[in-house]
C-alpha cells in the first residue's frame, strides 16, 4: 500500500507539472515526480528482496529435515539436490509451486549411471564419455548431418555469433538405474526470454552447474567398475 501511494503521488506531481506557469515550478515539481518514482522503486526492490529471502529461508528450513550433508537451492526455490555422504544417498525435490511441498525422489549413489550438462537440448559435458545420453544426442543430429563444407560454413557462422550467443535452458540431467523413471533434471536456468552467456546470472549458473557435475561424476566413478552398460545390440 505504501509503495502504491508513492507511485501515485510521483504520477500526481508530473501532471500537475503541466498546469504551473512558470519553467522554475514545473522543474521542481517534475524532480519531484521522478524522485518520488525512484523511491517508490527502490521500496518495491526492497519488499520484493525480502519476501524472496523469506520464501528461501522457509524453503531451506523444510530441505533441513532432509538428512543432508551439502545442498543446491535454485533461486527460485522449486528445485533442490541434497547429498547425503553418510548413507551415500542423492535427493531431487522438486514442486511446481511455492503454494506446495516438494516432492522427493532419494537415488543412491550407486543407481547413478550418467550425468550431463544439457543448454538448450546440446549437451556440453557427459560422464562416462559415450554415454547413453550422449547416444540420443548423436541420434538427434543425423538429420543435420551433410557434407564437410556445409559443416565448416556452419561452424564459422557459429564462431561469427559466438558474442551474441544466448540460451533459455541449462540443466543437469542425470541419467539413473530406474526403468519408471530413467532420466531426471534439474534446472539451473528456464527462461522464456534468452539470456546472454556472458550474463552474471548465467556465469553464476554454469558454476554452480559445473560444481555438481564434478561431484556426481566422482560419485558415478566410484562405483564405475560394478556397473557394465549395453551401448548396442550384439
Amino acid at each position: 500500500m505504501k509503495i502504491l501511494l508513492i507511485y501515485l503521488l510521483s504520477a500526481v506531481y508530473f501532471f500537475l507539472s503541466f498546469s504551473l506557469q512558470t519553467m522554475r515550478a514545473i522543474g521542481i515539481y517534475l524532480i519531484i515526480s521522478v524522485g518520488l518514482f525512484f523511491w517508490a522503486n527502490m521500496e518495491w526492490k526492497r519488499s520484493f528482496d525480502k519476501r524472496n529471502d523469506e520464501i528461501r529461508r522457509i524453503s531451506e528450513e523444510w530441505l533441513e529435515e532432509i538428512p543432508h550433508t551439502q545442498f543446491i537451492l535454485s533461486p527460485n526455490c522449486l528445485n533442490s539436490l541434497l547429498i547425503n555422504e553418510v548413507t551415500n544417498i542423492l535427493y531431487l525435490a522438486q514442486r511446481e509451486s511455492l503454494e506446495v511441498e516438494f516432492d522427493i525422489e532419494d537415488i543412491p549413489f550407486h543407481k547413478i549411471l550418467e550425468v550431463a550438462i544439457v543448454e538448450d537440448e546440446s549437451i556440453l559435458s557427459l560422464y562416462p564419455k559415450g554415454g547413453l545420453l550422449g547416444d540420443s544426442l548423436k541420434d538427434r543430429d543425423l538429420e543435420y548431418e551433410g557434407d564437410s563444407e556445409e559443416e565448416d560454413e556452419e561452424e564459422e557462422e557459429e564462431e561469427d555469433e559466438d558474442e551474441d550467443e544466448t540460451i533459455t535452458k541449462l540443466s543437469l540431467k542425470i541419467l539413473v538405474d530406474d526403468l519408471t523413471n530413467p532420466i531426471i533434471e534439474y534446472i539451473f536456468i528456464e527462461n522464456e526470454d534468452s539470456l546472454a552467456i556472458d550474463s552474471d546470472e548465467y556465469m553464476e549458473a554454469i558454476k554452480l552447474c559445473n560444481d555438481w557435475y564434478q561431484k556426481l561424476s566422482i560419485i558415478i566413478k566410484r562405483y564405475e567398475h560394478d556397473k557394465v552398460l549395453v551401448r548396442k545390440w550384439q
